[in-house]
This record gives structure tokens, C-alpha cells and sequence, in this order.
């Protein structure tokens, strides 16, 4: 990995591996099934997998942004920072090892190494729990992450980016809210953010109790047909890298 480089690797669903000038750090890890909630595309990248991790990232409490299961068995557990958004997940990954979990709160912000840093920003809430994204600074660039994102409103105040991640599977709720973007909403997401690149995330289809009730409506492919020409869509399946790089 380059000093001056972004890459990323999805592994399913709002999971992806990222590549900042020569760290690695994994969102929203959700690596084992449930009989109620599954994937619906493969594993991009088992656990044992990763490289060494400067942090990882969780955006929300669902199960599948905040796999518990498979975190117990992280290499450097006791020494890999967690970011969480709620008090009640860093309680728990604290019990499982994770020495150095913190909650983080909307407009806080942390340096992950030298020439990486953090911020928090506001994506909602799930019930009455706040969701989470994040804004990683680079010496290569800015990156948005919005792992379980709504809305497209208020999100000019991030830009420019060079890479956007933000949802496209459209989930609502059995009452008809929204609770992720679709397709247009990503596209419009990128375009406050300046992004030069979208990869699309949250874009599991699993056949399940979770998945019918909630009722995705929109895929990556979507959002590519919608992209325009100042905008590149990389619609990644899982396991495929990107390196940022190669686009220019």
C-alpha cells in the first residue's frame, strides 16, 4: 500500500476494506449469516484475511454493519481501535477484548496515524440510535464513508471528496420510510460531496425474513445507469479491489 494511494475492496453488504496512504481500515463488519439475515452475494474476504488493521469503523447497531460474532476472532483485538456510535456497543466489544473501543459522537474527530485522520458526522439515527458516517482525511484525498445513510441533505459540507461510499439498496421500513439511500439518492449524495468516484454499498439482496420485511428497492447496476459524465460509478462485487490510481 502507497503513502499516497486509496483503495478499497468490498466485502458484502456496507463491509469494504480500506486502503488510506498505507493503512487498512474495515467498516461496518459483517462476515457470518444468520438464518433470519444473509448476504444474498459472497463473502468478498474472510476474517482471517485482512491485513493488520489500523482501525475499524461501525456505522450502526444492525447486525449487519456489527457482526460481534466474527469480531471475537480479530487478530489484535486488544489493540486495534473500534469506533462505535452508541455507548451500549462499546460495553459490549470492550466484554469480547476490544481494550481501545471508544463511541464516538457526531463532530468528533481522531487521528488514526500520521497523515490519517477521522471525523464523525451525522447519518441519522436507527430508532433512537444515532447512526454514524465518517469523513477520512489523506494526504491522497478525502473519503466519505456513509455505511447506513438516509439522506443527501447537508452533505456539501464534506466536500470535495475523492471517493463517496453510500448506500443504494433503498431499504424502507414496513411503514414506507426510507431508512438507506436508493440509486438517486447516492447519485445525488456524490454530487454534494464533489465525489470524483462512487462505489455503492449496502447493496445486499438476501432472500430472508429481514430482507422481505424491509423490501430493498434499488442495486449498483441503478446507480450506474444513473451516473453522469463527471462522475465514475464503480460497481464492485464483492472481493474486487479498487485502487483510485488507476482511475485518473
Amino acid at each position: 500500500m502507497s503513502n499516497q494511494s486509496i483503495a478499497v475492496t468490498r466485502v458484502n453488504n456496507s463491509c469494504v476494506l480500506l486502503e488510506l496512504g498505507g493503512r487498512a481500515v474495515l467498516t461496518d463488519p459483517w462476515f457470518t449469516e444468520r438464518w433470519w439475515l444473509r448476504r444474498g452475494e459472497p463473502l468478498g474476504l474472510r476474517i482471517e484475511e485482512l491485513p493488520p488493521l489500523t482501525a475499524v469503523v461501525v456505522t450502526n447497531l444492525a447486525t449487519n454493519h456489527w457482526d460481534l460474532r466474527a469480531l471475537r476472532v480479530l487478530p489484535a483485538k486488544a489493540s486495534t481501535p473500534l469506533y462505535v456510535p452508541t455507548a451500549g456497543m462499546a460495553r459490549r466489544a470492550r466484554a469480547l477484548g476490544f481494550a481501545r473501543t471508544e463511541r464516538l459522537r457526531w463532530g468528533e474527530s481522531r487521528d488514526l496515524a500520521p497523515g490519517l485522520s477521522l471525523r464523525v458526522v451525522p447519518a441519522g439515527r436507527t430508532a433512537i440510535f444515532p447512526n454514524n458516517a465518517y469523513v477520512f482525511e489523506t494526504s491522497a484525498g478525502r473519503v466519505f464513508f456513509g455505511g447506513e445513510i438516509a439522506d443527501a441533505e447537508g452533505l456539501e459540507a464534506y466536500r470535495p471528496v475523492e471517493l463517496a461510499l453510500l448506500p443504494v439498496n433503498g431499504l424502507r421500513s414496513p411503514l414506507g420510510q426510507r431508512l438507506v439511500m436508493g440509486p438517486e439518492e447516492a447519485i445525488a449524495g456524490a454530487a454534494a460531496l464533489g465525489a470524483r468516484i462512487l462505489v455503492p454499498v449496502h447493496d445486499a439482496h438476501g432472500e430472508d425474513p429481514f430482507s422481505r420485511m424491509f423490501r430493498p428497492r434499488g442495486t449498483g447496476a441503478d446507480a450506474v445507469r444513473l451516473g453522469g459524465n463527471d462522475l465514475v460509478v464503480a460497481d464492485l462485487p464483492p472481493g474486487k479491489r479498487l485502487d483510485l490510481n488507476t482511475m485518473n
